[in-house]
């Protein structure tokens, strides 16, 4: 694939992070990713790279550094994946910059002068659509990215946009639950234990089916919830019965929008529909806050498009290089991404 005639960058290798951190911040907050900011990129690299090799890529132009693109190489069995740092872990990924247009120039040449590197590239929840085409590559699958859109006045002037049956139905339920509490986690002291509940309560409701980019990667989600907090990023919320955390929902605040990234509940209280409440609270609390947007995380659940409002969707794209990367395209597919 020919670079962009039209996008006279300079690509230029980074050793690390920490090499352009005050302009990879410029570029995350613009961006608007949590996933997109240094603080992932360092804690993934130190806790889940597993071995891959970091290909940090800077795009200038005209000197300004206009993009970033913090690709890996994975060296499996047969081929030599690149992929962007984060992948499994990330609700989005993709270059870090201000320009959408600029971003995909910078990973066109980057594809480009890097092609005796890889065999194949795996873009992967890459947000809304039309990256196939930009990119000149293979669509592998769309996947949906539900969100609720505000500002509103208050969590209620939220709630009263939705469904009366929604309505009925949390209030209902809560009023069963006369023991409830809501609190969000504000303290240093707060943090490990709550996280402590929330990885229990995760795994006791998923057992086996735990997602291995959560339960199996513990270290690299604790380092960055320490940065997170650090950063007053952090949104752990937790519903309480007499005092014991029964659900948890763990969400990002990230400039003027709030990411939820995971969640766990007591399963023994599957009934009370503990985890829709804690969801429901978390919602309405980002808007109190005066959030302008509430992802509410990939995947087309029937309870996310109860609160959702628009769907720009996730895609994952690949480009083959030889028969090996060919394989590997049709075998993503296959699975859906």
């Amino acid at each position: 694939m020919p670079p962009m005639a039209d996008a006279p960058l300079t690509l230029e290798l980074l050793a690390g992070v920490g090499e352009v951190r005050a302009e990879w911040e410029e570029l995350a907050a613009a961006s608007g990713s949590p996933f997109a900011t240094a603080e992932w990129s360092e804690a993934w690299l130190e806790h889940a790279s597993h071995g891959c090799r970091p290909l940090l890529l800077a795009a200038r132009e005209g000197g300004a550094l206009v993009a970033i693109l913090p690709l890996v190489v994975v060296q499996g069995r047969y081929v030599r994946k690149l992929r962007f740092l984060g992948h499994g872990a990330a609700n989005e990924l993709g270059p870090v910059c201000a320009s959408r247009e600029l971003g995909v120039a910078a990973l066109r040449q980057a594809l480009h002068e890097t092609r005796d590197e890889w065999d194949v590239f795996l873009g992967e929840s890459l947000p809304g659509s039309g990256w196939a085409e930009r990119l000149e590559a293979t669509l592998v699958a769309r996947e949906s990215s539900p969100v609720a859109r505000g500002p509103w006045e208050s969590g209620d002037a939220y709630l009263a946009s939705r469904s009366r049956s929604l309505r009925k139905e949390l209030r209902q339920k809560e009023s069963r639950l006369p023991s409830l509490r809501y609190r969000t986690v504000s303290a240093p002291d707060e943090l490990e234990p709550a996280l402590d509940a929330l990885f229990a309560l995760h795994r006791a409701r998923w057992g086996a089916e735990a997602s291995p980019f959560f339960a199996g990667e513990e270290g690299f989600h604790r380092a960055f919830a320490a940065a997170a907090f650090a950063r007053r990023w952090m949104r752990l919320r937790l519903l309480e019965l007499d005092g014991r955390p029964v659900a948890a929902n763990y969400g990002i605040r990230f400039g003027d929008a709030e990411w939820s990234y995971q969640h766990g509940r007591d399963p023994a209280l599957e009934d009370a529909s503990v985890g829709s409440l804690v969801f429901a609270y978390s919602v309405r609390e980002a808007f109190a806050e005066g959030a302008r947007a509430f992802w509410l995380g990939p995947g087309p659940q029937s309870y996310k498009r109860r609160f959702a409002d628009d769907d720009p969707g996730l895609e994952t794209v690949g480009i083959a290089r030889g028969l090996r990367g060919r394989a590997s395209i049709l075998a993503a597919k296959r699975r859906g991404g």
